[in-house]
């Protein structure tokens, strides 16, 4: 488990509602790789529309806590 403190920390300045492009900065990933997540329900999303889809900022913590468990290299 990541440390919550240094967690909490990255994500002092990030909105409730996050973009995939805000997300995949943040991460210094692709955006194709967030979305990758967010189809394999690694990480929660919730589509806004038909072509929008943001997650929030509570499901993105719970996500980052947890990534060291997961294979995020697929």
């Amino acid at each position: 488990m990541n440390d919550p403190d240094l967690v909490d920390a990255l994500l002092q300045d990030v909105p409730e509602l996050t973009s995939s492009q805000e997300i995949a900065a943040l991460l210094r990933v692709e955006t194709a790789t967030v979305s990758k997540w967010i189809r394999a329900g690694e990480l929660s999303g919730m589509k806004i529309g038909k072509r929008v889809t943001r997650v929030r900022k509570a499901d993105l913590r719970d996500f980052l806590l947890g990534a060291d468990e997961m294979n995020l290299s697929d």
